[in-house]
């Protein structure tokens, strides 16, 4: 969604490119900005503050590991419509 920030039509096209790019990311750097996402969150759940902040880390891997493919939605928007 980058790419197309408003919204292009290609955006939502996923398949073999998607596939392929997620593995060459995963290679590259998913598998060490995962890895950090899980060493701050230890240093987080250390104290009772940063345990929200731990959780949330801790929620932020999968889309560290595969980014390509993914949809954020934003939190006052839990279901988005496909139509437009």
């Amino acid at each position: 969604m980058a790419v197309w920030p408003h919204g292009g039509g290609q955006a939502r096209e996923r398949g073999v490119f998607t596939l392929l790019g997620n593995v060459i990311w995963l290679l590259v750097a998913g598998i060490w900005i995962a890895i950090g996402h899980v060493v701050t969150a230890f240093a987080m759940a250390i104290t009772i503050v940063g345990i929200p902040l731990a959780i949330a880390n801790l929620k932020l891997i999968p889309v560290s590991l595969m980014p390509l493919g993914k949809q954020i939605v934003p939190s006052n928007r839990p279901f988005v419509s496909t139509y437009r």
